[in-house]
């Protein structure tokens, strides 16, 4: 075991975790953070070779890993009867996926009826790729994802689809399954049952864009955010870049105001005459282009920090991960890991005032 030691609200609740993939691992951890005894099954046969060390160090913290001889009979039965004490139980594919095995609730209620089954399937079933496997690369090239940069602009012609390396699909399953685990669990409390939960992988990457994949569908500057000049990203002096957000008058106003150019207000609240008029819009972008230049980004960031207004620099991971304020915190932690050794790792997303936390 690794990572986070804790008493939360999910003490004395046990979970298995029978995942070859990142999605149940994710929705492991998230259930262990909050005090869940985490048992996760490890399998030869179950383990994709692409899972990157690190990655697992951090999906895998303040879990207890015990590995089985998947399909050996003798493993089954360690199998199940971990199964038989368990409140949770996660498993990545549709229930009927395991040839040797039926994971479904109904299957599983004739021994333990309290048992909540979470299925993290990569499709719905009835989808055409409804047998394929929960793999983020699979599941974000069928959503359409790949086909914009992370700027939101079409790939550059002849390079192909833009890959992006972060786990979306995953992660926004993980956290979606996760609030439906503790309402199954409340729910067993009220009515002495559990239940069969079942969150695709695809489904949950168009939950989490949203309208966002709408936004990017249609957005014809890479570094464009919302309004066409003053809710974007801008290069500063020191070649640092700042995302601005600015778009609203109360915003506007004491910015316009510090940079001497009140004068600007009226044309740049009117964003349909802007985006009606491509030679004016770009005069405008053009214009506050300038103005950026004139200082450094962290500057820019401190003149607004100063004015009330949001804007940021844009960080790098490690300045994140180093930041001051992130460990102070505890969005970022430091762990001794068993395997990689002193690590840093995100922190817990959920923080609850009862909680009580060891962090080793």
């Amino acid at each position: 075991m690794n990572g986070v030691n804790k008493i939360g609200p999910l003490t004395g609740y046990k979970v298995v975790e029978f995942s070859s993939y990142p999605v149940g691992s994710i929705l492991g951890m998230l259930l262990s953070d909050q005090g869940a005894e985490v048992v996760r099954i490890e399998s030869q046969q179950n383990t994709p070779e692409s899972i990157n060390a690190e990655e697992i160090s951090v999906w895998h913290r303040g879990k207890v890993s015990i590995e089985l001889n998947l399909p050996d009979k003798h493993s089954f039965d360690k199998l199940f009867g971990k199964i038989r004490e368990a409140d949770v139980l996660i498993y990545d594919h549709h229930a009927n996926h395991y040839a040797d095995c039926d994971l479904s609730y109904t299957s599983l209620a004739k021994d333990n009826p309290g048992l909540v089954c979470v299925s993290l399937p990569g499709f719905p079933k009835g989808h055409i790729y409804e047998d394929l496997p929960p793999d983020e690369g699979i599941v974000a090239a069928a959503s359409g994802i790949y086909s914009f940069n992370p700027s939101g602009e079409q790939p550059i012609e002849g390079e192909g689809p833009s890959f992006h390396a972060l786990p979306y699909a995953s992660t926004f399953a993980a956290i979606t399954a996760s609030t439906a685990v503790v309402a199954a669990l409340f729910h067993r409390v009220k009515h002495n049952t559990g239940q069969q939960i079942t969150v695709p992988v695809h489904d949950a990457m168009y939950q989490g864009m949203g309208s966002a994949l709408v936004r990017h569908s249609k957005r014809s500057h890479g570094n464009q955010e919302g309004h066409p000049v003053i809710k974007r990203f801008y290069r500063c002096k020191d070649d640092r870049w700042i995302n601005v957000n600015i778009s609203m008058p109360r915003f506007l106003r004491p910015f316009l105001e510090n940079i001497d150019h009140i004068d600007w207000l009226e044309p740049l609240t009117n964003s349909k005459a802007l985006l009606a008029d491509e030679l004016s819009r770009n005069q405008w972008i053009n214009q506050f282009a300038e103005i950026w230049l004139g200082k450094t980004a962290i500057q820019w960031e401190n003149i607004m920090a100063d004015l009330g207004i949001p804007g940021t620099m844009c960080r790098s991971i490690d300045e994140w991960l180093d930041s001051e304020h992130s460990v102070a915190a505890g969005t970022t932690i430091t762990v001794e890991d068993p395997v990689i050794g002193e690590m840093k790792q995100p922190g817990k997303i959920v923080r609850l005032s009862n909680q009580i936390e060891n962090i080793s």
